[in-house]
C-alpha cells in the first residue's frame, strides 16, 4: 500500500503538540453560534408579543362596527 491509499485509509492525525492544545472554535463558527442565538430570541420576542396582543379584548367601537357591517350585509345593504 503506498503513502497515498495509507493516508485515505487512516484518518489524519494531529501533531501530538497540536493535538494537547485546547481547540478554539474558528471565528465563523462562533459568529453563525451567536447569529442563530440572536434570531431564536428575535423569535421569542416576536411570539410573546404576537401572543399579549391575540390575548387583548377587542374594544367596543370595533365590536360596534362589525355589527354595523353585518346588519348591513343582512338588511340589503340599505
Amino acid at each position: 500500500m503506498d503513502d497515498k491509499q495509507r493516508r485515505s485509509v487512516e484518518p489524519e492525525r494531529l501533531h501530538p503538540v497540536a493535538e494537547a492544545l485546547p481547540q478554539v472554535k474558528s471565528p465563523k463558527s462562533e459568529a453563525a453560534r451567536q447569529y442563530k442565538a440572536h434570531q431564536k430570541a428575535i423569535t421569542q420576542g416576536l411570539r410573546q408579543f404576537f401572543d399579549a396582543v391575540a390575548a387583548e379584548p377587542v374594544p367596543e367601537e370595533f365590536k360596534d362596527l362589525l355589527k354595523k357591517l353585518d346588519d348591513e350585509k343582512t338588511d340589503g345593504g340599505a
